[in-house]
């Protein structure tokens, strides 16, 4: 506990230490995100029932409980990353969940990797599945309500079987069973797969390459260590545990790049306070990456930022942190890079 906190208030100096813990007792209240895949009469009948108030994040709302339990639905909780599912039921409409429940800053996050249609995308570690579902609702809503052919795919992935599984159970509940349609000989739109970036050839690598991935890693996450949920608790932490953490992360976040089109981009993202795994992380796949590839890290622009409540997004060298002492989101770490072009001898289809 000692060494967290002297860790941490070296980082962030003393006073605002003293600030930024005492906001991470406070309790996240999440945020309604409305499923993009409603019908609008659906939505708005939800928008009355839960009194819903649009926030700084798209689709994403405050709310209150219904008192009509009509409109009272029965939720599935994923504690660890402050994210609940509803169950198919009630006013949902054509057979998909009708809201989730999520943290602002794992939703903004989502929002951040930009994915349009058409985009090839990879949610390299998806589970439980809450910005797979922002990413669908950009690449396939509209087109799935106008009745268009779809276009482009999202690859949903979790290494661990169990997760992948939920993963799967989630995303289903959510997006218009068209997307999981093979039409003409194709594949589906949206792919479950349960692979490890850290192998050289996994299912991931095949169903690339990609416009956009999302790399939101495993990672210290100091929130949930605060509050010691279960096994995870402050006596866990260590300085040597966060470079273990950050050496897997180097290896993924290099790992991804291979995946990525000239062109593409990877969005880097952890729960953690420590520059050990947020620009660290980036500078040394920087480095590593020197005589294979030409990357840009990528400046957030202004409609992403002024997603941040008070505007409080706070630019690091490499990338963007949100805290929860200045914006009530977080903690959460993400930087955006650009694969402009490959300097080593490229295999053709992955340019």
């Amino acid at each position: 506990l000692e060494g967290w906190h002297a860790a941490h208030s070296e980082r962030f100096g003393a006073e605002r230490w003293q600030d930024l813990h005492h906001a991470m007792h406070r309790e996240v209240d999440p945020l309604l995100f409305l499923n993009p895949f409603l019908p609008p009469i659906v939505a708005e009948t939800l928008e009355e029932e839960y009194s819903l108030v649009p926030s700084s994040v798209p689709g994403a709302y405050s709310f209150e409980m219904p008192e009509n339990p009509t409109f009272q639905c029965r939720l599935e909780e994923f504690p660890h990353e402050n994210a609940f599912f509803v169950e198919v039921q009630g006013p949902a409409g054509d057979g998909v969940s009708p809201f989730a429940l999520l943290e602002g800053a794992q939703l903004l996050v989502a929002h951040a990797l930009q994915v349009e249609e058409g985009d090839e995308v990879l949610d390299a570690c998806a589970a439980p599945g809450g910005k797979a579902l922002v990413l669908a609702g950009a690449l396939f809503a509209r087109a799935a309500a106008e009745g268009r052919r779809l276009t482009g795919r999202l690859v949903a992935n979790e290494s661990s079987k169990r997760r992948a599984a939920e993963l799967q159970r989630v995303v289903r509940r959510y997006a218009h069973p068209v997307v999981f349609e093979a039409h003409g000989g194709g594949a589906a739109h949206i792919i479950f797969t349960s692979a490890d970036l850290s192998t050289p050839s996994n299912s991931m690598e095949r169903n690339g390459p990609y416009d956009r991935i999302l790399l939101d890693v495993p990672s210290t996450n100091d929130h949930v260590l605060l509050k010691g949920h279960g096994a995870n608790t402050l006596e866990q932490w260590s300085m040597g545990k966060l470079k273990v953490h950050a050496d897997k992360q180097v290896k993924l976040l290099h790992n991804a790049l291979w995946l990525l089109k000239e062109g593409g981009i990877v969005l880097y993202s952890v729960t953690a306070l420590s520059k050990e795994e947020t620009d660290d992380v980036i500078e040394a796949v920087v480095r590593k990456a020197s005589g294979k590839f030409v990357l840009e890290i990528l400046p957030l622009d202004q409609h992403i930022l002024c997603m941040v409540p008070a505007l409080a997004a706070e630019q690091t060298h490499w990338g963007t942190h949100l805290l929860p002492d200045t914006s009530g989101f977080g903690p959460r770490y993400f930087s955006r890079i650009r694969l402009v072009k490959r300097t080593h001898a490229a295999v053709e289809h992955l340019r």
